[in-house]
């Protein structure tokens, strides 16, 4: 299905005019609304309003409790808390629940242990029971819905995102309900694509509240139906969703009132960007820009403000939103999701497997790189996505990159020709048997690949395989394998924030990449952002710090060891380092070199309180070789037989064994400092 991008102006809170967020700025607002909601709990009635009259949910007895319980355990909040026990069963016991809270205690069950599975399966029921097919939805006292006019259409939202809650947790929802909830969405478009408050498709002014909403029920009809519906239903839905976005591109805004109908609007507006696997709203960080909304009218110094309902939004979106992104797909314009939804099927395996919120998210050969590497992978099945010219994968694969690609038939050779020309030096080698993706996690070792590496890592991974099969079988070969692919991608647990960095680290004084005939410029290309210069080996006599990288043992001659002996003795320190960590460059070089002239290498002390590990090294239980150094005249030689270049890169990578990033970087500026 083909979606309009989302075009919303949060014109209050836009990243030009907000000062730049980062992980921990949304880290320490989320324990901020945490402790406040938290200290804001009463022993009888939980987080309900003494009040009933204040506030839309308060009406609804058990209502504000259950948002709250549901944003804290989105937040991580353990159910076993003495808190939330006690505001589990306050909500479980109010016998006759609004359409509110039933809905909002079935997408509080759905995501809870089994212990809590007859909870779920009762409150489906009755969901499903009070329900009108003929309307389309719910009325708001938790009974069935007598007329059109007396049919909530924001609880028919609250109603369909707990449907599907429901249904991802094995409820069997019939057919007849979500096609209900389609019609008479449907049927309450405006002829300019947006929705009103109103019942009918003519009266009222169309809102994003209610976009956005009704776009929430479309896209569950989508996601849950799929390729169910008839061609002229599917065309009808892909119309109206189009059209919907379309409005919102026009009309949208918001302004940071911080009031319930901006935070209820941002929750909605998070789930409408996660379903299209949107990266970036009006050429904006959609979430980045949300979460400065939220923070800005809720964070105070030293504690959140506002009214329960409204932090609980407000959590919900900043928890919800930040989940790492498992993977990115290339499509060939913003918001194309292809019918059968492999990325988000992929996404939810990798979830369940790991127990961790993931997201994914579309990306075109328009975005900047940054948006390619907020995952560990990008992912291309489609022919049509491959761009024009290779200039964006390229200097994709250079910042550490990885492509993987599915395909069978004519379209695998075409992604094979592909491949070859974005690494035409690169051997390709077929279905190895000792792959990682085949055993990382799960047994998958029938499913065949062909594999580009530069020998420091998989650069390109080319998957024969069907996305339709993939899709109905999810515990086939081919799913098992991409769960392997997400989890190895990732460094198994390593998922790049959503809010990644906001700048490289540098060094702290200049030094020289020394340029040789072996493989001296392997995964260099974080170093042009460092006061870094290439200068043939030969021409670094009494340059202060001289860096010497290498793959393979097999590029050490004769005339290297020379030319590093020479360039040392001149007074320069000579940085040996083994790209990737298994060619053994570093070593080779110390061997060599030792035999060469009486030298003394021994471990250098300095250097052996850096001790982060990458995930490869840690699995393989492979320490890291302890520095070594050796004074050769007025100078001297660091030997670091594993990886550090890549780790500067920043993005996880299976297979490389050396520092992690952290300790990458901090390693380098001590040698360069000292």
């Amino acid at each position: 299905m083909s979606f309009f991008l989302l075009l919303v102006a949060l014109s209050a809170t836009s990243a030009i005019s907000a000062p730049p967020l980062s992980d921990a700025d949304v880290s320490n607002s989320i324990a901020m609304i945490v402790k406040t909601l938290d200290e804001r709990h009463h022993e009888e009635r939980c987080w309900d309003s003494e009040d009933p009259n204040k506030g839309w949910l308060s009406k609804h007895k058990g209502g504000t409790t259950a948002l709250t319980t549901l944003a804290l355990l989105s937040a991580g909040q353990s159910s076993h808390t003495p808190k939330l026990q006690r505001a589990l069963d306050y909500i479980w016991e109010i016998e006759e629940p609004s359409s509110y809270l039933l809905t909002l205690r079935t997408s509080i069950w759905a995501i809870l242990p089994d212990e809590y599975k007859r909870r779920l399966e009762k409150d489906t029921k009755r969901l499903l029971k009070t329900m009108s097919l003929k309307f389309g939805g719910w009325g708001i006292d938790g009974s069935k819905p007598q007329s059109f006019s007396s049919t909530s259409p924001l609880t028919r939202e609250f109603g369909i995102i707990a449907l599907r809650a429901a249904k991802r947790r094995g409820e069997r929802i019939p057919k007849k309900y979500w096609v209900a909830i389609a019609n008479s969405t449907l049927s309450t478009q405006h002829g300019n694509g947006g929705w009103s408050y109103a019942h009918n498709s003519t009266s009222g002014h169309t809102t994003s509240n209610m976009t956005v909403a009704a776009l929430n029920c479309l896209l569950g009809v989508d996601e849950v139906l799929g390729n169910e519906l008839s061609s002229s239903d599917t065309l009808m839905l892909q119309n109206s969703i189009n059209n919907g976005l379309a409005w919102l591109d026009k009309h949208a805004t918001t302004k940071n009132t911080g009031g319930t109908a901006l935070m209820s609007y941002l929750y909605a507006l998070e789930r409408v960007a996660m379903s299209c696997g949107l990266a970036e709203i009006h050429n904006q960080d959609w979430y980045i820009n949300g979460a400065n909304a939220a923070i800005t009218s809720h964070c105070g110094v030293r504690k959140a403000k506002g009214s329960t309902v409204n932090l609980s939004f407000a959590l919900l979106f900043l928890t919800r939103g930040r989940a790492p992104i498992a993977l990115c797909e290339l499509a060939t314009k913003k918001g194309q999701v292809d019918p059968h939804r492999v990325a988000d099927i992929i996404t939810t395996l990798v979830s369940t497997k790991t127990e961790r919120n993931l997201s994914w998210q579309l990306v075109t050969n328009e975005e900047n790189i940054r948006s390619w590497l907020a995952a560990p992978f990008v992912l291309i099945q489609d022919v049509e996505a491959i761009p024009k010219d290779n200039v964006k994968c390229k200097e994709y694969l250079s910042n550490g990159g990885l492509l993987v690609m599915l395909a069978t038939g004519k379209e695998l050779r075409t992604f094979n020709e592909f491949a070859t020309k974005l690494c035409p030096e690169v051997q390709s080698v077929e279905t190895p048997r000792d792959h990682w993706s085949h055993d990382l996690i799960e047994e998958a070792k029938s499913v065949r690949l062909t594999i580009w590496n530069n020998g420091i890592r998989d650069q390109i991974i080319l998957v024969q395989g069907n996305a339709e099969k993939l899709v109905r079988s999810k515990n086939s070969k081919l799913s098992k394998l991409f769960i392997n692919l997400c989890c190895g991608a990732a460094e198994l647990d390593c998922w790049p924030s959503r809010l990644q960095p906001i700048e490289n680290q540098y060094s702290l004084k200049p030094f020289v990449l020394a340029e040789h005939d072996g493989r001296w410029n392997a995964e260099s290309t974080i170093l042009k952002r460092w006061k870094c210069k290439n200068v043939p080996l030969l021409k670094t006599s009494k340059k202060p710090f001289v860096w010497v990288g290498g793959v393979d043992s097999s590029e050490v001659c004769q005339q290297l060891i020379d030319n590093i002996i020479k360039v040392a003795s001149s007074g320069s320190t000579v940085l040996v380092e083994s790209i990737g960590g298994r060619g053994h460059f570093a070593l080779a070089v110390q061997k060599k070199l030792a035999k060469q002239i009486s030298v003394i290498v021994e471990p250098d002390i300095n250097l052996q309180r850096f001790t982060g590990r990458r995930a490869w090294s840690i699995r393989n239980r492979s320490n890291l070789p302890l520095p070594l150094s050796a004074s050769i005249g007025k100078g001297s030689v660091l030997f670091i037989d594993c990886d550090l270049r890549n780790a500067l890169l920043g993005h996880p990578a299976w297979g490389v064994h050396g520092y992690s990033s952290q300790a990458a970087n901090e390693l380098l500026q001590y040698v360069l400092c000292n």
